[in-house]
């Protein structure tokens, strides 16, 4: 089953339950002629309860993807997920407040973040994530020295190596960019299917992705790649990090993110 939100797929399994049930009860009453018994129900009962198990193991894997994302999106949890601050890093000057998400339709909301970081594992893969997690905390490691008073995520952002992190996750999403119109539905119905809580009254509350909110942030998100392409000693650079042929490849599919 595709992982798209929590609505949409508490829906796909609802129905397939409630269809298979149906179906079952149907087969069995056209064995008996129609008709079924207390023992006859009985029996299914057992065989609906084996299913249920199968079906538990598909929710909490569903939760648990959620509520990882959820403790991801907090800032408090920087120093487990480092990199998480290094690529949104690309994107969080879009974050709009409450008077700004009300007035302009493609502004941007920090509720983002759960259903960025899910599709970013969806893309990626969890292992490469953790990859670029453990690089993002060597390069934590070797900026504070020791030295939790003097340290600032400026220091971070601005080393070299933070930058190539960046930039290696950037060439892995592009590629799944390549078919914009088509990713773009997925990652809309991701996010909003995944959008952070809000407390107390704020327009945040009623704001979903949308489309110019999208290419927005999509626009944000690749400006690195974009950057690099344009200029005749980083498209040498990437050609020397990622190959001639993605390269070129590269060069095409962020021409529709303007």
């Amino acid at each position: 089953m595709p992982a798209t939100s929590p609505k949409s797929q508490s829906k796909a399994i609802a129905d397939t339950v409630v269809s298979s049930i149906v179906d079952r009860l149907m087969a069995e009453a056209k064995k008996k002629g129609g008709v079924l018994r207390m023992q006859d129900l009985q029996g299914l009962k057992q065989e609906f309860g084996r299913q249920a198990q199968a079906l538990q193991a598909v929710f909490e894997q569903s939760f648990e993807a959620y509520v990882k994302a959820r403790e991801r999106a907090s800032w408090d949890q920087a120093r487990n997920y480092p990199f998480d601050r290094v690529i949104v890093k690309r994107f969080s000057n879009l974050f709009a407040d409450d008077k700004t998400l009300k007035a302009d339709p493609a502004a941007l909301s920090r509720r983002i973040l759960p259903g960025f970081f899910m599709a970013l594992g969806m893309m990626v893969g969890p292992e490469v994530v953790e990859e670029y997690q453990e690089r993002c905390r060597k390069i934590v490691a070797r900026v504070k020295k020791g030295d939790d008073d003097s340290f600032s995520w400026e220091q971070v952002y601005a080393d070299p190596e933070s930058y190539w992190v960046a930039m290696d996750a950037q060439v892995a999403m592009a590629t799944y960019f390549e078919k914009l119109e088509r990713r773009q539905a997925w990652f809309i119905e991701l996010v909003n299917g995944h959008l952070s809580p809000v407390e107390g009254a704020s327009e945040a509350s009623g704001w979903e992705l949308k489309e110019a909110s999208f290419r927005r942030f999509v626009s944000a998100l690749f400006a690195d790649l974009k950057n690099a392409l344009a200029q005749q000693v980083g498209r040498q650079q990437l050609t020397e990090r990622y190959g001639a042929e993605t390269t070129i490849k590269l060069t095409e599919i962020v021409k529709q993110f303007k």
